[in-house]
């Protein structure tokens, strides 16, 4: 087949084919617990929440049990007002800024704010990025909302990560005055809750509310068909200290009891063996299949019937469902269908606990039987989860590895470093899929050091067979870090560019785009453009292609046409490379969209929009610094465009501090680098030529210039003085001058304008 040329690229490639998002969203987490009629009608509580809500953030922070999400329901369905609420279920996953943020962005627009699907994949991004980026215009959408907006962030406590506190606490400090955010969570969050207290911001609903009253708990019993005399509600509601979820266990123990009041007497105050002694109670009640699956599916944190007959190998799961959610039993609906469950978080401790006492031996099938199901069903953070509770490190390793692309474009990879963390170091060492996917964390994320160890503990297993994501060896993923990253420069990059297109020969996979854009890259950075438009251009047409290849393909086909003088040619891919950046926003690698402000920035610049090639050269410098990672080159390649732009711009200040910058990144390798030396050195021919043609008004003397030199140490202008034996007046006269004639304000500008002057 031969290889199409760059003229049908610009004509044929028509708009670029960008794949769809990683799919972050758990529908079951978006959506209150509906109401029960089981529920005690808790007014008192409605109007605590609605007193703390007259205050922009609301606060509700209670350990386990206390009824935080329930409470919140029943505030959220009392009718006062127009209100449209966003409710997230948080989980750890949710530690990922990424899906966090998308979950949250869904469920505004599931509530009807203005939240586009655009603007919610673009929230799925790293977490600088989102700062700078996508919050803003989340806020943006939140402030043109017509009603009132409530966002509910139920078991908050699940989120640990920094990174995200830093995002909230964003949110916090811009939140519109229309906009209420709601926390529920079992520890105080990581927000600077003492600013907020002290500036009227934060309401706050405490233990202390949340307890039941004594009448609250005789309507609790009553509901539950509890005959317990007023003394025995009384001695339940000191031993539970008001415990929510104590005193429900306690009516579930004690319902259609004749002995009740005898019971209560049992009890010794503490939530834990409260908790204990009622859900053996409750378990009792039962026939052993239906304690057996309570028991078993104890391991999931979210459940439906499919799972759990799969799970427990049985069938006949949705009728038992059905009767635990019609008992009461703890089990919360995730959803309006009643298809996804999950236990109390409490009553879910405790019952786990008993089944790693009554049958540890079953507890890492049952994980791994959960893991295959949600394999087989597409949740992979959920199958890695279990394979990881399983103890299965090598599947776990082979199911990251298989992910590790997907979730990388996605731009998740603080999930991918849990999952390595619970994988651990000798896992990692032990099973070569886990030590490639180390290795695309490291480098992705720039640990150079990381990725150097990885690489060497990769090394004995060079020649192993084709890995779980469909690379062709272990050898060929760690020649396809070398050549898409380049760390090691272009000799290396070039040898790793080579080797992975000779082992990735399959044009449907994406690797084999990788490998052909790395080989293309890799010989446009050692000089050999007639080499480099080939590959680059299969990259461009690879339909497997990720688009973030297919743009840092068409962003190399566009510097390797503008070097070749195809102007033309270079501006068409530049509008592609753009294209796709426009449509990913910051989602994925925000990094990878810098490159095609590089491509669109040149372009600019060849039309002779010199201004406008500035603006966009900026922009995408910004991106690049906020998040300098996936190799050197794009950003030696960024800063070569915009040097050549600020020195047609006569902007000679910036185009020095630009070549002093490329000059220290290219510096670090000498091998390979001849063509790149040469395109520096044509800029810097061109900066040299500016500044003949721009003398200063008034040349320096003789001793000024000895003074100047001087001024590059450390030495005072006293010192200075006496080294050239002038007097300290004299001195201060001739740095009064240097400063006049070089239009400087400081003794540091002053030499940076004669560096770049070239006056010293």
């Amino acid at each position: 087949m031969s290889d199409p040329s760059s003229s049908e690229v610009a004509s044929g490639l028509g708009e670029p084919s960008v794949a769809p998002p990683l799919q972050l969203v758990l529908e079951t987490k978006l959506h209150p617990p509906p109401q029960r009629a089981a529920w005690v009608a808790r007014q008192r509580l409605v109007d605590v929440f609605d007193e703390a809500a007259r205050r922009p953030i609301v606060l509700v922070s209670a350990p386990a049990g206390y009824g935080k999400t329930t409470v919140a329901a029943q505030w959220l369905a009392d009718s006062k007002g127009s209100r449209a609420t966003a409710w997230v279920a948080l989980d750890d996953g949710d530690n990922d800024p990424a899906r966090l943020w998308t979950h949250v962005a869904v469920a505004l627009d599931r509530a009807g704010c203005a939240v586009s699907a655009e603007l919610a994949t673009s929230l799925a991004a790293p977490g600088g990025e989102l700062v700078a980026g996508a919050l803003p215009r989340l806020l943006g959408a939140l402030s043109s909302a017509p009603d009132e907006v409530v966002i509910l962030l139920d078991d908050f406590q699940c989120i640990t990560n920094p990174a995200c506190h830093d995002q909230v606490s964003f949110l916090v400090e811009h939140l519109p005055h229309h906009v209420h955010l709601v926390i529920l969570t079992r520890v105080d969050p990581g927000l600077k809750l003492g600013r907020l207290r002290a500036s009227g911001l934060l309401g706050e609903i405490r233990a202390d509310a949340l307890r039941f009253t004594e009448p609250e708990a005789a309507s609790l019993l009553s509901v539950e068909n509890v005959a317990l005399r007023a003394e025995g509600v009384s001695e339940l509601l000191a031993t539970t200290e008001g415990w929510p979820a104590g005193l429900y266990l306690a009516a579930l123990a004690l319902a259609r009891r004749p002995d009740a009041d005898e019971q209560v007497h049992r009890f010794d105050g503490s939530h834990r063996s409260v908790a204990d002694y009622f859900s053996e109670e409750v378990l009792s009640g039962h026939p052993e299949p239906v304690r057996r699956l309570i028991l078993e599916i104890s391991v999931l944190d979210r459940f439906c019937a499919a799972l759990c007959d799969h799970v427990v190998e049985t069938t006949g799961s949705a009728a038992v469902l059905r009767e635990l959610e019609r008992a009461n039993l703890f089990l919360v609906p995730l959803d309006d269908e009643g298809r996804w469950f999950r236990f109390h978080h409490l009553f879910a401790a405790v019952v786990r606990s008993h089944l790693e006492v009554l049958h540890p031996e079953r507890v890492p099938v049952l994980h791994r039987r959960a893991a295959e199901w949600f394999r087989l069903h597409h949740h992979v953070d959920e199958a890695v989860t279990h394979l990881l509770a399983a103890g299965d490190t090598g599947c776990a390793a082979d199911l990251v590895q298989k992910s590790v692309i997907a979730h990388l474009d996605g731009g998740r990879a603080h999930t991918l470093r849990s999952w390595l963390d619970g994988l651990g170091t000798g896992a990692i060492s032990r099973h070569p899929s886990a030590g490639v996917a180390a290795a695309w964390v490291a480098a992705i994320t720039g640990d150079q050091a990381v990725l150097a160890r990885h690489l060497d503990d990769l090394a004995p297993v060079l020649h192993d067979g084709p890995l779980p994501d469909g690379t062709h060896s272990v050898e060929s993923a760690v020649a396809l870090v070398h050549g898409m990253f380049g760390y090691d420069g272009p000799l290396p990059m070039m040898s790793g560019a080579s080797r992975a297109a000779e082992l990735e020969t399959d044009a449907r996979t994406i690797q084999y785009a990788m490998a052909q854009r790395s080989l293309g890259h890799a010989a446009y950075v050692l000089g050999d453009l007639a080499a480099a438009m080939p590959p680059l251009l299969r990259a461009v047409h690879s339909d497997a292609a990720l688009p973030m290849v297919r743009l840092a393909a068409l962003g190399d086909c566009a510097l390797v046409n503008a070097e070749l003088g195809r102007h033309d040619v270079a501006a068409e891919m530049a509008d592609q490379a753009m294209r796709i950046a426009d449509e990913r926003e910051v989602y994925a690698m925000p990094q990878a969209r810098s490159l095609a402000f590089t491509a669109l920035g040149q372009s600019q610049a060849a039309a002779g929009k010199l201004a406008e090639a500035m603006v966009t050269l900026e922009e995408g410098w910004a991106l690049r610094r906020r998040l300098p990672t996936i190799g050197p080159w794009p950003g030696i390649h960024h800063l070569l465009v915009m040097a050549r732009v600020a020195v047609e711009l006569d902007d000679l200040g910036k185009a020095q501090h630009l070549l002093d910058e490329l000059a220290a990144r290219t510096d670090r390798w000498t091998e390979g680098m001849a063509a790149m030396h040469a395109r520096v050195a044509v800029v810097r021919a061109a900066f040299r030529e500016r500044l003949r043609q721009d003398p200063l008004e008034e040349p320096l003397t003789g001793r000024e210039l000895d003074v100047l030199r001087l001024l590059q140490g450390t030495l005072s202008l006293t010192e200075i003085a006496a080294v050239l034996h002038l007097s300290a007046n004299t001195v201060k006269t001739h740095v009064q001058a240097l400063y006049r004639k070089l239009g400087a304000h400081s003794r540091t500008d002053a030499v940076a304008v004669a560096r770049r002057r070239q006056l010293i």
